[in-house]
């Protein structure tokens, strides 16, 4: 699938694009020249900001254009502060190894993170409780502030940034789909209208 960014007009496809289903935005603010995307992902959050750098470091996207939207502003982590933020998650082993493919986890390594082996969850209406236990085997996952994980997802975004556009500030407010079949005056772009917040 593809995007299509265009700036105060609707565009039409290039004829070869027509056999394929694609994606057209119009920005509000609008832009002075047209621009393809092959993958559109909305929301930059831990989710977004993850697949968008999958992407964007993945090979078989290597000529592939990614666009983010994310309706905040650019987060910017300059000094890791002395106090832990209360706004944590837990990484699972599967969930570093796709932050390490990337480069992203490296970054979190460097920053803090700490892992656990062991978790014990009880029911606050009863005497119930459910332990695991990993003592003598590798780590069970990683208790990692959400804000260094955005801090080391950007910086690996700002890495290919010939690849995966961000768009802060913005976000999908609507979808035009084309017609199931061919007609000769429709567009077969998906139309995403974007707001710029």
């Amino acid at each position: 699938m593809a995007a299509w960014l265009a700036g105060s007009r609707w565009g039409a496809a290039p004829a070869a694009a027509r056999r394929d289903l694609l994606v057209s935005c119009r920005r509000w603010a609008g832009t002075s020249a047209d621009t393809v995307y092959d993958v559109v992902v909305s929301g930059g959050g831990l989710v977004g900001a993850a697949m968008a750098c999958a992407l964007g470091y993945d090979t078989h996207f290597c000529d592939k254009k990614v666009l983010l939207l994310e309706a905040g502003p650019k987060k910017v982590l300059g000094k890791l502060p002395e106090t832990y933020s209360n706004r944590v998650s837990s990484i699972s082993p599967g969930s570093a190894t796709l932050l390490s493919s990337f480069g992203a986890w490296d970054h979190i390594c460097n920053m803090r993170y700490r892992a656990f082996r062991r978790m014990q969850v009880w029911d606050g209406c009863s005497e119930a409780l459910i332990m695991f236990d990993k003592d003598n085997l590798d780590d069970m996952g990683y208790v990692v502030e959400n804000d260094v994980v955005l801090h080391a997802l950007t910086r690996q975004l700002e890495a290919v940034s010939d690849r995966v556009t961000v768009l802060y500030r913005s976000k999908a407010v609507g979808y035009t789909w084309p017609y199931p079949f061919s007609m000769a005056d429709s567009s077969p772009w998906v139309h995403i209208t974007l707001g710029v917040l």
